[in-house]
Order: structure tokens, then sequence, then C-alpha cells
């Protein structure tokens, strides 16, 4: 019952979209038929699926499980669910969202009510989603870095200025500028023991994902942070990390600067810095020590 009312909490489409990165390429072309046009999956036979993807109907019931669904069934019960959920709570055209799913027929009490949600089922589900393996090899790369790149945009700023208090306060060193010339001359200083950290929520940022081009182009290893697995920045990326919070899945995937992916991008930092303080013990207390005393001095 529990693994039922997850699936349903956060949508098996956007379940979908989100795990679709750290699926091997059978899995994937599955995920890409069922995104494609879910609302023929409600009446498809997992045999009639299975020639489709060029795949056997094992492989099909493999990635149901994958999505953490019980059977074959249940997954088109909950995609017929879901679109008919869409289609008769989508509001109409004419309505503007400022925050999310807020407008302006909101109240305070919903408004409070909305942004709590969004924010608990945000990081429930980033805990739920990052697998060991990608965050293993991503603090592997972070260990083995002389200096970290950062590159990003807009609200992704703050997962940015996040990374480098933490990383730095621990010894690493840390390279990242806000003005665009002064970051395109800063991948030229990127080398092949370096990491370059790119972070856009959409993944389509072009500033980011050209320095994320480059910085590959060059040599240098690269780490994507990201919602979507079939965005440009990730066809750059040597180790992706995806967050959770693609909102509306039905209709158009992106959303203009969703505030509540950074809560996302906020925690994948926290943890990649969690895990490498961790095996780097020793250092981190160092680091941390040394750093007090700056950080002393700002406070009364």
């Amino acid at each position: 019952m529990d693994e039922i009312a997850t699936d349903n909490r956060q949508g098996i489409l956007t379940r979908i979209r989100w795990k679709a990165g750290y699926m091997n390429p059978a899995l994937r072309r599955i995920a890409d038929r069922v995104l494609k046009a879910p609302d023929e999956i409600k009446a498809i036979s997992i045999k009639d699926l299975a020639l489709q993807c060029e795949v056997s109907e094992s492989t099909v019931t493999r990635f149901v499980r994958e999505i953490e669904v019980q059977s074959f069934q249940h997954f088109k019960i909950l995609i017929a669910e879901e679109l008919s959920q869409g289609s008769s709570s989508t509001p109409p055209i004419t309505d503007r969202h400022v925050y999310e799913d807020i407008t302006d027929q909101d109240d305070t009490a919903s408004v409070l009510s909305k942004v709590a949600a969004r924010y608990a089922m945000t990081v429930a589900d980033t805990r739920a989603g990052l697998p060991a393996e990608a965050l293993e090899k991503a603090v592997l790369a972070i260990e083995e870095a002389d200096v970290l790149g950062f590159f990003a945009m807009g609200a992704s700023l703050l997962c940015v200025e996040n990374a480098l208090l933490r990383f730095m306060r621990v010894g690493k060193r840390c390279l990242f500028f806000r003005d665009l010339g002064i970051r395109k001359f800063s991948i030229s200083t990127l080398g092949p023991k370096s990491l370059a950290v790119g972070v856009s929520n959409s993944g389509r940022s072009i500033s980011t994902v050209d320095s994320l081009r480059q910085a590959k182009a060059q040599g240098t290893t690269t780490l994507a942070i990201t919602s979507f697995p079939d965005s440009p920045i990730v066809r750059h990326a040597d180790i992706c990390l995806f967050t959770p919070t693609v909102t509306g899945v039905i209709g158009p995937a992106e959303y203009h600067e969703s505030m509540v992916s950074k809560i996302a991008q906020l925690q994948v930092i926290d943890v990649l810095y969690s895990l490498y303080a961790v095996r780097n013990f020793g250092r981190a207390i160092e680091g941390l020590e040394r750093t007090s005393d700056v950080t002393a001095l700002t406070r009364y």
C-alpha cells in the first residue's frame, strides 16, 4: 500500500522522466516510448510494448519494477489515473501561475499548504531517487579533482553558492565567476584533473550547457545536476545527478525558474559534500577548524 501511495503522490510520468537518465538503453527505450504518448499506454499489451521498443517482455517487467510499480497492469492503471486527473484538473490556458501551481485563486491557507507540500515532497523524492552508484562516482570525481569549476545561471546560482561554502571550507579548491566573459576564460584553466560542475534545472541554460561542452572537449571531467534526462546538458556530462522537480507531468515539461527545484539542488550538494567530508574526515575537520576563525569574524 505504501508503494501505491508513493507512486500516486509523485506522479508516475514524473517518476519515469526522472529515472530515465539512469536507465540502460533497453529500459530507456521503454521510458521514451511511454513519455512520447502516454495516452496510448493505457490500452497497450505488454507484448505490443515490448515489440515496439524492441525488447523482451521480461525487460518490460523489469522496467515496471525499476519505477517501483508492482505489475504492468498496475502501471497502466496509474498512467490512466494520472492522465484523467491531469485533464480534469488542468486550469484553462488563461490562468497564470506565480509559483509552481499557485494562482490568484489561492488564499493564504492554500498558499501555505501548497508551498509546504511541494517542499516536503521534493526532499523526500530527492532522497528516494539518488542512486548510490551515481553519488559514489560523483564523490570520487570530486576527490580526484585538483579544482572544482562551477557553472550556473539564474536561481541555480543559489546551489553554486552553497557548494562554494561547503567545499572551500574543507580545503577543496573551487572556481566560479559571475561575469560571463571571465567565466568563459576560466574554462581554459581547467584540465584533465579538474571537475566542471554544471547546475541547471531545465538543462537548457545556454551559458551553462556551453561551459560544460567546452570543458568536456578539453578533457575535463564533467558533472551535471539537472531535472531532465533528455536536456542538452546531459550530452556533455560524464556524470549526471537528476533532481525530481519536473513541474506538470501533463503538458510542457519545463517551467520557468521553478524555485522548489533549488531545494533539490541544495540537497544534492549537501549530500555530495557530506559524503566527501566523511571519506576525507581528517582533512575536512582541519579545514573547518581553520576557517572557523574567519566565520567567527562575521558575527557579533
